[in-house]
């Protein structure tokens, strides 16, 4: 005698329904709290050219070598160099506090400027430790004049005429990219 078959596999398969209701709840939440946490993040940036690796055959080109100007930032001093010994070595050393002395730091990158009245590129060589403030302070005192400061005139290449110098170095090139320069 045979049996009946199965009534499970003759049976449509069950339908499940799923509830998105508490997914898109959720979703919606994050979504509106994102956009408001985005409206109080403060982004600020720095421009910085790349370094650019020149080969022997660019340095024979170039009649006088350039100036290089390089500002290594360290823990207990500021020291400005030239890799071409244009300008002589000077270490600047820290206020009592461990802050960098920005003001004499400004007077020395003016005299500078006053020697090299169309340099724009500096080179920023902080060490690992430097703070980012210590930074940005030391980015202030080498690219603005203040109204104190004394009137830098510089001949314009293009029009041949006598301008005022309105920032001292505004070209800002990191010298470490890769960190770990101790």
């Amino acid at each position: 005698m045979l049996k009946r078959p199965s009534s499970r596999r003759r049976s449509a398969p069950a339908e499940v329904k799923i509830n998105l209701v508490p997914m898109m709840d959720a979703l919606v939440t994050m979504i509106s709290f994102l956009m408001y946490t985005m409206a109080f993040l403060a982004l600020t940036m720095v421009e910085s050219p790349l370094p650019i690796v020149s080969n022997e055959q660019n340095l024979q080109e170039i009649k006088t070598p350039p100036l290089q100007l390089t500002l290594t930032v360290d823990d207990k001093d500021v020291l400005l160099w030239s890799p071409f010994d244009r300008i002589p070595q000077q270490s600047i050393p820290n206020l009592a506090d461990g802050n960098v002395d920005l003001l004499k730091l400004h007077e020395a990158l003016i005299g500078i400027k006053q020697k090299f009245t169309n340099e724009t590129k500096i080179i920023l060589v902080p060490k690992p430790t430097t703070s980012y403030d210590t930074i940005i302070a030391v980015l202030d005192a080498a690219k603005n004049l203040e109204k104190t400061d004394p009137v830098i005139v510089t001949k314009n290449e293009k029009t041949g005429v006598q301008e005022q110098v309105k920032e001292l170095f505004s070209e800002v090139v990191f010298g470490n990219l890769l960190g770990g320069d101790e």
